[in-house]
C-alpha cells in the first residue's frame, strides 16, 4: 500500500475543484514525499522518531530576511552581503498589564466567560482561552514559518489521525527562529499561563504540526500522564485562513455518561493566535479535515506538564448491544436458503474451495472477487437504498462514528442476506474454506450492516482483541470504484508491540468477500468529505469456533 499520500489525495480531491491552477502553484512551492507509516498516538514526542520515515526537504533554503548594505557594496542583489536579524519575541503589551492579568485570572478561576479585542475565555463545553494576538512582533513568526517549511517532517498516520509532524522542538534548536520561539514558550509563556491559571507547570513538550488537504485529527481528550495544559500557536501565512478551508479546532459537548456528543464550538486558525485549555475528563476536541487544496494548516502545539499527574476519571462506556464489540453472539440456524441462488458457481466448486482453503492456510486472508451473482447483488443494492430502511448512529464518537441498519425495518432481500450469513449452509461453507470448526453447532457469529458517509470512522477500542481469534468476513456495496473513496480503508494491525503495524488493508470494493482469520485488531480510517463516492455500505461478520 506504499504510495505518495499527498499526490494521491490531492489528485482525487482536485476533481471537485475549479481551482486546479492555484493548487498546482501551491504544490510547486512545497511538495512533501512520504512512505507509508503507522504510529502509536500515545507515544511521547521524543519517541516518535523511532517508528516513522523522514520526509526529506525538497527545496533549497529560502533567502534570509534582513540585509545590511556596506558603503562599498555593489547594488547587485547576488553580491550583497546578508546578515540574519535575530528577532526577539515579546507579548502584546496589554497581556502583561497588571489590571488585565488580574481580570483574566478572576475570569479563569471563577469560570466566567469574557470576550474583548485581545482574548476570549470560553467556559462551555469546557474552559478554553483564545489569545487573538500573542506576540507584538509577528515578523518573527513569518521567519519561523519559512524555517519550518524547510525542515523534515514525519508522517503521522494511524486510526485517530493523519497529518505531518516535526521532531520535538527541543531537538531543532540549532535553527535560530525555532530556538527563539521554543525558549519563549517554555519560559515566558509557561510562566504567564501558570500565573493566570494557578497551575504548577514544570516543563513543556512541543512540536510543529502540518495539515495538508484531507488531513485530520479525530476526537480525543489529550489525557496522558502529567499533561496539564494543551496549547496551539497558529502560524498561518499571508493568505490567511477561511471557514471553507476546514481545519478548525472543534470543541465537543458530552452526554450523561461523560462521553463526547457533538461539536458545539469551532475555533479557526489565525496567525499569531494562541489557544490553550486544561487537560480534563471532558476536554474533547478534534481538528476538522482540511479541505483547502493550496493551504497548509501550520502550528506549534503541545502541552505544559505538571509535577503531580492529574487523576482522570474514565467515563462509563458500554458497547452497543448486538454489535461487533459486544459479547452478544448468534449460533448457526436452519434457514431455507440455497447458496447457488446467491453465490457465483465458481466459489461453490470443490476444486476452487480447495484452492481457497490452501491460500487462507498460508496467508490467513483472501479476497473473493464478485462473490454474489449479479441478480442477488442488484436486489441487495436496491434494498439498501430503500426509504423504509432506518439507520441508527453508533457512539461514542471517540471510538466510532457510522450508522447501522435498524433490524426491525429491514426489507425482505436484506433479511435474506443476513439469514444467509447466519445459516447452517454458510457455516459449513466457511468451514470448508478455512478448515475451522464452524459446523459443529458450538460456533457463533456476530455482525453489523453498516452505512458509511463522509466523516465516518471506526477507531481502535477497548475491545479485547486477544481474547479469541475470529474469522472476519467483510463485504462492501454501493461503490463500484474504490478510487472514488478517500480514506475509509479497513486495517488489521498488531497489538503486541508498542507501535501498531498494518498487516492487512482492505479497500471498500463492491461485491468482494474478504475473509480474514485474525489475531489482531481492526479499525477503519476516516472517510474523507472530499471523496467522489458519498456513500457505501459494509457487512462485517465475525465468526468464532
Amino acid at each position: 500500500m506504499s504510495d505518495n499520500r499527498l499526490d494521491r489525495k490531492r489528485g482525487a480531491a482536485s476533481q471537485h475543484s475549479d481551482n486546479e491552477e492555484s493548487s498546482d502553484e501551491a504544490e510547486d512551492e512545497m511538495i512533501f514525499y512520504e512512505e507509508s507509516s503507522e504510529s502509536e498516538p500515545e507515544l511521547e514526542c521524543e519517541l516518535w522518531d523511532n517508528d516513522c520515515k523522514l520526509l526529506e526537504q525538497t527545496q533549497p533554503a529560502r533567502s534570509i530576511i534582513g540585509c545590511h548594505l556596506m558603503a562599498t557594496c555593489a547594488n547587485d542583489p547576488l553580491t550583497q552581503p546578508k546578515k540574519r536579524i535575530k528577532l526577539q519575541p515579546n507579548f502584546q503589551a496589554e497581556l502583561n498589564e497588571p489590571t488585565f492579568k488580574e481580570d483574566l485570572k478572576k475570569s479563569w478561576t471563577s469560570n466566567s466567560p469574557i470576550s474583548n479585542k485581545h482574548l476570549e475565555v470560553i467556559t462551555s463545553p469546557f474552559k478554553v482561552c483564545v489569545v487573538k494576538k500573542l506576540l507584538d512582533n509577528p515578523a518573527l513568526l513569518d521567519d519561523l514559518r519559512k524555517r519550518l517549511y524547510e525542515i523534515s517532517f514525519n508522517v503521522r498516520n494511524m486510526d485517530l489521525y493523519e497529518f505531518f509532524q516535526s521532531k520535538d522542538l527541543k531537538y531543532l534548536t540549532s535553527i535560530d527562529s525555532i530556538e527563539t520561539v521554543y525558549d519563549f514558550l517554555k519560559n515566558d509563556l509557561m510562566k504567564w499561563i501558570a500565573s493566570i491559571t494557578g497551575y504548577d507547570l514544570t516543563h513543556i513538550s512541543a512540536t510543529c504540526s502540518l495539515y495538508s488537504n484531507t488531513d485530520y485529527l479525530l476526537v480525543h481528550d489529550d489525557q496522558r500522564e502529567d499533561r496539564k495544559v494543551a496549547f496551539i500557536l497558529y502560524l498561518t501565512d499571508e493568505y490567511g485562513w477561511e471557514t471553507k478551508d476546514g481545519g478548525s479546532l472543534q470543541l465537543f459537548s458530552k452526554d450523561q455518561n461523560g462521553q463526547p456528543l457533538e461539536v458545539v464550538r469551532e475555533i479557526f486558525p489565525g496567525n499569531n493566535q494562541l489557544v490553550f485549555f486544561p487537560v480534563t475528563n471532558d476536554s474533547y476536541h478534534q481538528v476538522a479535515e482540511v479541505t483547502s487544496l493550496n493551504k497548509y494548516r501550520l502550528s506549534i502545539n503541545g502541552w505544559f506538564h505538571t509535577k503531580v499527574p492529574p487523576v482522570f476519571d474514565l467515563p462509563l462506556y458500554k458497547p452497543l448491544e448486538n454489535s461487533l464489540y459486544s459479547r452478544d453472539c448468534h449460533h448457526s440456524k436452519v434457514v431455507d436458503i440455497d447458496l447457488e441462488t446467491w453465490i457465483k458457481e465458481d466459489y461453490l466448486n470443490g476444486k476452487t474451495i480447495k484452492l481457497i482453503q490452501s491460500y487462507i492456510e498460508e496467508n490467513s486472508e483472501i479476497s473473493l472477487k464478485e462473490f454474489f451473482r449479479k441478480e442477488s447483488l442488484a436486489a441487495i443494492l436496491d434494498n439498501l437504498q430503500s426509504l423504509d430502511l432506518k439507520w441508527v448512529k453508533v457512539s461514542p464518537i471517540n471510538r466510532y462514528s457510522y450508522e447501522i441498519a435498524d433490524s426491525s425495518t429491514l426489507p425482505h432481500n436484506l433479511e435474506r442476506l443476513l439469514d444467509l450469513f447466519q445459516s447452517n449452509q454458510m457455516f459449513r461453507l466457511l468451514q470448508r474454506y478455512t478448515d475451522l470448526e464452524l459446523a459443529n453447532g458450538r460456533a457463533s457469529m456476530k455482525f453489523e450492516l453498516q452505512r458509511w458517509t463522509p466523516g465516518s470512522y471506526a477507531l481502535l477500542t477497548e475491545y479485547d482483541w486477544k481474547e479469541k481469534n475470529e474469522l472476519d468476513l467483510v463485504m462492501y456495496f454501493g461503490c463500484k470504484d474504490n478510487k472514488r473513496v478517500i480514506g475509509a480503508r479497513t486495517h488489521y494491525v498488531t497489538i503486541e508491540d508498542e507501535v501498531q503495524n498494518a498487516l492487512i488493508t482492505i479497500d471498500p470494493e463492491e461485491n468482494n468477500l474478504n475473509i480474514i482469520y485474525r489475531d489482531s485488531a481492526r479499525f477503519t480510517k476516516y472517510f474523507s468529505k472530499q471523496s467522489q463516492c458519498q456513500c457505501f455500505y459494509a457487512l462485517i461478520c465475525a465468526y468464532s469456533e
